[in-house]
């Protein structure tokens, strides 16, 4: 069953130093404890959307079209999860930025971003996943991604189903 939605998105990143980052992962273990909103002055974009929301066989997809205030214009981000397992959560965006992004909280999952000008490896270490996504509802993940090894962003991210 597919039907169309309200979505409001609110995305914060904070810039994580390199040398803070290096600690944070120091051992392959990540101390969350260090993660406060390091960056005074975080990026912060929000937006509001229409988008479908697809439920099949225990699977709940729900897409929707990135614009330019994302930086990802002419891209579709799609949210799915199995409702047995709602802590482990995928992002895939296809288009002219296109990556799989896998969000389970504790854990990391290396992933490859499609850009126009180039692939780059990244590394999505989730800190929580909160997926309330049921009829109306809301998907909050708290996570960083290290870029190559050298640079790391910490994301707050949050969706809305209106």
């Amino acid at each position: 069953m597919e039907k169309e939605i309200r979505i409001k998105i609110k995305s914060v990143r904070y810039e994580v130093g390199e040398s803070l980052f290096s600690e944070l992962v120091a051992d392959g273990e990540m101390d969350v404890s260090m993660l406060g909103d390091i960056e005074p002055d975080p990026e912060v974009i929000e937006i509001n959307t229409f988008g479908k929301k697809k439920t099949e066989g225990g699977r709940i997809d729900i897409s929707y079209e990135e614009s330019e205030v994302t930086g990802m214009d002419g891209s579709t981000t799609s949210i799915s999860y199995d409702t047995s397992a709602r802590g482990i959560v995928s992002m895939i965006r296809e288009g002219a930025v296109s990556t799989v992004l896998v969000f389970e909280e504790g854990k990391r999952h290396h992933c490859v971003y499609n850009t126009p000008f180039m692939p780059f490896e990244v590394c999505v270490h989730t800190l929580k996943v909160e997926n309330n996504l049921d009829g109306v509802g809301t998907l909050s993940l708290d996570y960083v991604v290290e870029i190559r090894g050298a640079k790391a962003e910490r994301t707050k991210f949050t969706m809305q189903i209106l």
